[in-house]
């Protein structure tokens, strides 16, 4: 699997997943959660290439993340055998929450696209917390991405 990362100008940070058949039904289609996983890789890829590991976070800012909430778009899916190509970036932030978004793609077209949003967490007091200045720094350095276009839900009077 090459999970090799480059920095993509101004619009998040990229890296290429090789679909494998483990990641797929029995038909070759990838299972709907998978994506929500890859953008987990995706996004603590670009956290450690702007110095901020995951398996850090504790250690050097008193904090961990969290998953807030996620929200995943799909478009179409993706094949065993696809190399994707997986883009994250930040899309909004506050000393208390992260938001992310990732951009999933095969070749040109869009396959998904999973916004998370990420929490700071204490564990000794197990609360949320506020990010140390530190950790806002980097963050503020993490590359950017559009917010995702919410579209209005369809009424179907049920």
């Amino acid at each position: 699997m090459n999970r090799a990362i480059q920095a993509v100008a101004s619009d998040g940070m990229a890296m290429s997943y090789d679909v494998a058949y483990a990641d797929t039904d029995a038909g070759g289609i990838v299972y709907h959660a998978r994506y929500v996983e890859m953008a987990e890789r995706s996004r603590n890829r670009t956290m450690a290439a702007m110095g901020m590991p995951v398996q850090q976070m504790l250690a050097r800012f008193s904090v961990q993340f969290v998953i807030r909430e996620v929200r995943a778009l799909c478009h179409r899916p993706a094949l065993v055998g696809d190399r994707l190509n997986l883009t994250s970036g930040v899309t909004t932030m506050s000393q208390v929450r992260v938001n992310w978004r990732t951009r999933i793609a095969c070749e040109s077209e869009i396959i998904c696209d999973v916004e998370a949003q990420i929490a700071a967490f204490d564990p000794v007091s197990r609360r949320a917390s506020l990010m140390p200045d530190t950790l806002m720094v980097l963050l503020r350095q993490t590359p950017r991405m559009a917010p995702l276009r919410r579209v209005p839900t369809m009424k179907t009077g049920f």
